[in-house]
């Protein structure tokens, strides 16, 4: 549900854009809107990635040294 919001809100965004400034700024908000995106992405696939290997590491049963 949230996700939906947060691109409901971008889509609103880029439209007032291009409204209000033309497709050229509609342009440069759809670049730094991607590049948003992608770092929210990567966050969670690394976040993803970060909690299983911290998981691994405390359930092992193993003794350490």
């Amino acid at each position: 549900m949230a996700a939906r919001v947060a691109f409901g809100t971008v889509v609103a965004g880029a439209v007032a854009v291009w409204l209000a400034w033309g497709f050229g700024a509609f342009s440069v908000y759809l670049f730094f809107a991607a590049i948003a995106g992608a770092v929210a992405v990567g966050a969670r696939v690394g976040g993803d990635w970060l909690t299983a290997a911290s998981r691994r590491r405390f359930d092992d049963d193993r003794r350490r040294r």
